[in-house]
């Protein structure tokens, strides 16, 4: 699948805080040598750089991930966090997401605000 107009035009000149890599996928890891390119990719970076945290929504690359000792979050975990701490508007990034190819399970929407709602004071 091809990356939107708007995400391709926002790589060709990425922001100065966006370090790029190239990543190996090592002899030995062939536990997710099956995983699509994306998904190997992610989890060969988060291996060499010893990350603590990988962003991921594929379920099959989740699994694998979580079995290599890996903490995952998805897409919409990751606009959590950034609704608890005031970054984005949960709501607002909810809706632009919803306009994408992104696929998200019915009703979750409403679980992270419902979750949200019960950890404010």
């Amino acid at each position: 699948m091809r990356a939107p107009e708007s995400v391709r035009a926002w790589i060709s000149d990425p922001p100065p805080w966006l370090e790029v890599r190239a990543v190996e996928v090592q002899r030995g890891e062939n536990e997710y040598r099956a995983l699509d390119p994306g998904e190997r990719d992610v989890i060969a970076l988060a291996i060499a750089t010893k990350a603590d945290l990988l962003l991921m929504d594929d379920r099959e690359g989740v699994a694998v991930a979580r079995r290599l000792g890996f903490a995952v979050t998805g897409t919409l975990g990751l606009l959590g966090l950034a609704a608890r701490k005031g970054i984005v508007d949960l709501i607002a990034a909810f809706e632009r997401l919803k306009k994408t190819s992104f696929h998200y399970r019915r009703g979750l929407l409403e679980t992270l605000l419902a979750r949200r709602q019960s950890e404010k004071p």
